[in-house]
Formats: C-alpha cells, sequence, structure tokens
C-alpha cells in the first residue's frame, strides 16, 4: 500500500512539473507537488514555528468570506492592507483562488497550514515589491526557500530560473535578484505564523521593519 502511494504520488509530482514547465501559471499543480514533497517541512514548521498555534486555533482565511476587501481598498496605498489589496486588484488576482484545500495531505493542521501559506503567497508579494511575471514568480520561491525549505519552491527556482531568467536573457534577475530573495528570506522573522489580519492599518514599512524585510531592488527585475 505505502509502496503504491509512492508511486502513484511521484507520477503526479512527475507529471505536475511537465505541466508547469508547459505553462508557468497553472498552480494548481505547483500546489500539487507542494503538498507531496513538502510534508517533512511543514511538519517541522507545526513544531516550531511562532504564531503557528494561535493560527490552528483561530483558523483565519485570506478569502473574500472572510476579509472585508472594499474596506483594505479604503486604506492608503502605503499600508500593508493597501498595498496588498492593490497588488491584486493591479494583477487581476482574488484572494479566494490561493484559498484552495490539500488534496494529498491527512493531517487536518498541515493541511491547513499549506492552505494560509497560499493565502499569503500574495502578501509576501506585496511586502517584497513584486509583481506576477513569470522571473518575479521564480524571485518570491527564492525568497519561500530561505523562510521554509521547502522542496517545490527549490523545484520552481531551479526550472524557473533557466526557463524566466536563462531563456529570456534576465541576467541581472539571474545573478542578484535570486540570492537576494532568498537571504532577505532567510534573515527575516518567520512569517508563516503571522496573523497578517492584525496589520492591514499599519504602514507597510513599519511592518517591513518589524519582521526583518525589505523590498527588492526593481533594477534587478525589470
Amino acid at each position: 500500500m505505502h509502496l503504491a502511494r509512492t508511486l502513484r504520488e511521484s507520477y503526479v509530482v512527475g507529471r505536475a512539473v511537465v505541466r508547469v514547465l508547459a505553462d508557468s501559471t497553472r498552480t494548481g499543480e505547483i500546489h500539487k507537488v507542494e503538498e507531496i514533497t513538502g510534508r517533512a517541512a511543514y511538519r517541522r514548521v507545526l513544531a516550531a514555528a511562532p504564531g503557528v498555534d494561535r493560527l490552528l486555533r483561530d483558523r483565519p482565511e485570506l478569502s473574500s468570506e472572510r476579509v472585508d476587501f472594499a474596506a483594505l481598498r479604503r486604506l492608503p496605498a502605503d499600508t500593508l492592507g493597501g498595498a496588498y489589496v492593490r497588488h491584486l486588484d493591479r494583477h487581476g488576482l482574488s484572494a479566494d483562488s490561493q484559498a484552495t484545500h490539500a488534496s494529498f495531505v491527512d493531517d487536518p493542521d498541515m493541511a491547513y497550514l499549506m492552505r494560509r501559506y497560499r493565502q499569503t503567497h500574495d502578501v509576501w508579494h506585496a511586502l517584497l515589491g513584486l509583481g506576477i511575471e513569470g522571473h518575479e514568480e521564480v524571485v518570491v520561491h527564492a525568497f519561500s526557500w530561505g523562510q521554509l525549505r521547502l522542496p517545490v519552491s527549490a523545484m520552481v527556482v531551479l526550472f524557473g530560473a533557466i526557463k524566466h531568467m536563462v531563456l529570456e536573457r534576465r541576467w541581472a534577475t539571474l545573478r542578484h535578484a535570486l540570492l537576494e530573495a532568498y537571504r532577505v528570506g532567510r534573515d527575516a522573522a518567520p512569517l508563516i505564523g503571522v496573523a497578517w489580519e492584525d496589520l492591514w492599518a499599519r504602514p507597510i514599512d513599519e511592518v517591513r521593519a518589524t519582521y526583518r524585510l525589505r523590498p527588492l531592488n526593481r533594477a534587478w527585475l525589470d
């Protein structure tokens, strides 16, 4: 039974990687890889990351049912909530698209934490000052690798760097932004357990300072 599951999941991962290489926007395939390959990393997070106990108790969700996005749009652009919702609106994104449930995880706490990570992905974009072009998504995963050591992030960085940096000749991004994003993620405070909902009205620069973050240099990305 264990061998059969391992073989089935290996097939799912391999197929997902091929599909994402063909179309980088297939986030559902990335989620499958995250769930199958990330269980050990998430067990470490569940055991040690600050703030996770509160998240598991309260189960907040970044979704249209739980967050007043109209209120966020009334916040100044230099607040965390204002920057986050403007990122969503600018790129035609919906927080609900990231609120997908895990299909390959049996532990309900781990499944929730994976969904929370997906939901806060665009908060990280806003904090880092990154858009959603393919090479920028790769840079976000370099940051995520510094934070969480998720195998899916290593895979995105490896294959994404080839597709969106080498083949697109984004040499500054390849040479500078990946390493810088990794260092920012490594040196920042742990973010997976942060209740962002409590911080919407705070200036985004203040939030960055609190968690030892900084936006990345746009000159390496454009």
